[in-house]
């Protein structure tokens, strides 16, 4: 006898039956949506290589701002590299400069990205004035040698996933104008 027929023997009134039939659909849609969760879909993630985007600062330009609040154009490299086209429907990024949060931005801008490429985009940040005048004044009694180290967070809210996928990047902006030797 199965499962579900060991229920039948007992008698369930009329005006009940409705409510287990209802039950049953939901567990039995329950059970597909995991199903299809689990064994992969559609989520980028279930690809056994998948691999996160990388997301590199090309350039910080000034834009007309607020009087307590400057605002730059933040032009990024993000490079997909995997063999599956990716959507990003939404970003928030920080650029922290010297360990010190200057820049932050977020952008509802869709990219999409094809398998194996990369693209340039120009998002707007902004900058709190009190936080860069304390920032400058650091930076003149501590003046940097070699490079200004900086730290680009983002947070890349890809189309189709419930969850975003977090990328960061550390590196040096060189004040020094000749080329280093590889």
């Amino acid at each position: 006898m199965g499962r579900f027929e060991s229920i039948e023997r007992f008698d369930i009134p009329a005006d009940r039956r409705p409510v287990r039939s209802l039950l049953r659909s939901l567990i039995a849609a329950a059970v597909v949506i995991l199903n299809s969760v689990f064994a992969g879909g559609c989520s980028p993630f279930s690809v056994a290589d998948f691999d996160r985007p990388t997301v590199e600062l090309l350039s910080i330009t000034p834009l007309t701002g607020a009087p307590m609040e400057a605002r730059f154009r933040v032009r990024l490299r993000i490079v997909n590299p995997n063999d599956l086209a990716l959507t990003i429907s939404g970003m928030a990024y920080d650029i922290s400069v010297r360990e010190r949060k200057l820049f932050s931005g977020v952008s509802n801008q869709t990219l999409e990205l094809a398998p194996y490429s990369e693209i340039t985009a120009d998002l707007e940040v902004a900058a709190g004035v009190l936080n860069s005048l304390a920032f400058l004044r650091d930076l003149m009694r501590d003046p940097p040698s070699g490079g200004l180290p900086y730290r680009l967070d983002a947070k890349l809210s890809l189309k189709g996933l419930a969850r975003s996928i977090r990328v960061s990047r550390e590196a040096y902006i060189d004040f020094d104008p000749t080329p280093r030797a590889t």
